[in-house]
């Protein structure tokens, strides 16, 4: 009897510790599809790729609730490569269209009036550019295939190292985050390579309208070029029921030279309930160094159908078209060249868990 106590009192304890831990989850996206990639003056490419419609990744996330409105938070999020030979934190991880290891790992604390973590970040730059495009995310992303971005990007330049941000809470529709972080870190006997960003937004939200603004500066002091990158976004969705429109804009300058632009628009039309089809056309403007004819074009048609709610079919077509002294391209292995076109097809499936 008085062992069956002690066995009760043990396994009593053990949960009461257990309800004190983090609440954790394991989370993630795998995707895997046929790639088929072409461009003037290449030979045609087939091949088994991963990421095209969304990037494949592996997080971990939790939250504790410390009393009083306080939680504590975390993220550890990766990309992963299940096409290659490679684990969580190989160089092969490195997708084509993601091209780095770690997307985030951050921690924080979050109240009634805001969280603030820090860490390697997803910054705000980075949540407009995932949000104001139908395709954003994957291979078929117009905006991110093109020049005239440095943070505002929905892949690795809007993630950034040493990076702290408050995010606040929503009043009335309306919401703002303050992001900082560290480009280049300061070496301890020379202040030759020190960068850093900041980054502000502000987005509204009104039943089916939703409109946002960002702002970010990248100051790169005591560097050879001492240059100074500003860059400001404009974009909103409406969902009308039948389809959801998306638009978006992006300004770039560089210290001393002329501004860069983009814009895109698309749409996502869903029909007989399990279908979606995207389309997204987008165009960019280069004049900083003094160039000209560097315009380029891009178009996507994007087709969904869900398995499920966690898996999902697609196929998938974009269209790059470059002027002369365009450089626009395809991550990684797909390169357009100046003055051609590339066409890259996909098709495969997208599970997440």
């Amino acid at each position: 009897m008085n062992k069956k106590i002690v066995v009760l009192g043990v396994a009593a304890l053990a949960a009461s510790g257990a309800m004190a831990q983090s609440n954790v989850q394991v989370y993630g996206v795998v995707d895997v599809g046929y790639v088929h990639f072409n461009a003037q003056g290449k030979d045609g490419m087939h091949t088994i790729d991963n990421g095209m419609n969304l990037p494949s990744r592996l997080g971990f996330k939790g939250t504790e609730d410390l009393g009083n409105g306080l939680k504590a938070l975390f993220v550890l999020e990766y990309n992963i490569a299940p096409d290659q030979n490679s684990g969580i934190g190989d160089a092969a991880s490195r997708t084509r269209f993601t091209g780095t290891q770690a997307r985030q790992q951050y921690i924080g604390l979050s109240s009634p009036y805001g969280t603030v973590v820090a860490g390697r970040l997803q910054t705000t730059g980075f949540d407009f550019a995932c949000t104001y495009s139908p395709v954003a995310g994957g291979a078929f992303n117009v905006t991110d295939r093109m020049r005239a971005t440095t943070v505002l990007n929905c892949g690795t330049g809007g993630r950034r190292d040493n990076a702290l941000a408050y995010i606040s809470p929503t009043w009335g529709g309306v919401s703002f985050a303050v992001n900082h972080a560290r480009v280049t870190e300061e070496a301890g006997t020379t202040n030759v390579d020190d960068a850093y960003a900041n980054l502000a937004s502000v987005s509204y939200t009104h039943e089916a309208l939703k409109l946002g603004a960002v702002y970010s500066k990248v100051s790169m002091r005591n560097t050879p070029a001492a240059d100074d990158i500003r860059e400001y976004g404009l974009g909103g969705t409406y969902d009308f029921g039948v389809l959801k429109a998306f638009a978006m804009y992006q300004n770039q300058k560089v210290s001393g030279q002329s501004s860069d632009a983009k814009w895109a628009l698309g749409v996502a039309v869903p029909f007989l309930a399990k279908n979606t089809v995207k389309l997204a056309y987008g165009q960019n403007r280069i004049k900083s160094g003094g160039l000209s004819d560097a315009d380029a074009q891009a178009y996507s048609v994007v087709y969904n159908y869900d398995l499920s709610k966690r898996t999902q079919l697609y196929a998938g077509w974009t269209h790059v078209s470059n002027e002369r002294n365009g450089t626009t391209a395809f991550a990684g292995d797909y390169v357009v060249g100046n003055d051609a076109n590339g066409d890259l097809v996909s098709f495969g499936v997208t599970h997440k868990f």
